[in-house]
């Protein structure tokens, strides 16, 4: 028979076996490379960084500035915005619908860019991560292409400079 002291022993050294057992369960994926646990990912996330995103999900067709890859350049579309915008948080919102619904009424480039490089497809990112990515096209705004729009709209197609095709 086993004395009371040990039976508490026991339980004490299974309950923090136990709590150890779930706390590396939190940290390790199913593949076995540790991970920070859900919590840690959780906080990191509401810190995230819009120009990170914009390599990994946006650069493949959108370029920072002319010439154009598949699709209008950022300081274009960042141009558009501005234009079309008071706010950031206004500007943010819009695009973040428009990324996950694409849809030719809410376009803000020009009619020109759809016909040429149509719409973009649908994203499934989540809105902290399109909100950040799109906070972070709102600041690559670049004051001189409001000069090459005006050129481009007063000159006609012919010889004046294209936001969104080129230049």
């Amino acid at each position: 028979m086993h004395k009371p002291v040990d039976n508490l022993r026991v339980s004490g050294l299974l309950s923090g076996l136990c709590l150890m057992l779930l706390f590396s369960a939190c940290s390790s994926s199913s593949d076995g490379d540790a991970q920070p646990a859900r919590v840690s990912r959780d906080i990191a996330s509401r810190e995230l960084d819009g120009k990170a995103l914009y390599e990994r999900h946006c650069r493949v067709c959108h370029s920072m500035a002319p010439p154009p890859a598949i699709a209008p350049p950022v300081r274009g579309v960042a141009f558009h915005y501005r234009e079309a915008f008071d706010t950031r948080e206004a500007a943010e919102a819009h695009m973040v619908d428009f990324i996950k619904r694409p849809d030719s009424k809410k376009a803000i480039c020009d009619p020109e860019a759809i016909e040429r490089f149509g719409l973009m497809p649908a994203m499934t990112l989540p809105d902290d991560e399109l909100r950040a990515v799109s906070a972070w096209f709102w600041d690559q705004y670049d004051p001189a292409m409001r000069d090459m729009h005006r050129q481009r709209s007063m000159g006609g197609r012919h010889g004046a400079v294209d936001i969104e095709n080129g230049g």
